[in-house]
């Protein structure tokens, strides 16, 4: 349930933010929740089974994140090395 959540969550925030440059928000999501599982944990309101899940996604979140702005790196390295022609020029070129 918790995955599919945050998939759903995920999507929706790379829908909305267009992909252009970085997902807006990802960074303050990422810390609203340690902040929200800190107060359940304060609460003593998560059992360890859901503590050992929680753990196990923001791993996965930060090992992801991280992969997403190096995927982003190269691929702007890359877009930088070749040399781009103007739309209007490309379609008269091949008019």
């Amino acid at each position: 349930m918790w995955s599919s959540l945050l998939c759903r969550r995920g999507h929706d925030m790379v829908k909305r933010s267009g992909m252009k440059g970085r997902v807006e928000g990802m960074d303050e999501k990422n810390t609203d929740y340690s902040a929200k599982k800190r107060v359940l944990l304060e609460q003593g309101l998560i059992s360890r089974q859901a503590l050992e899940l929680i753990i196990e996604l923001e791993t996965e979140l930060d090992f992801l994140s991280k992969q997403n702005e190096s995927f982003r790196k190269a691929l702007r390295a890359k877009s930088a090395q070749s040399p781009r022609m103007a739309t209007k020029l490309r379609d008269a070129l091949y008019e």
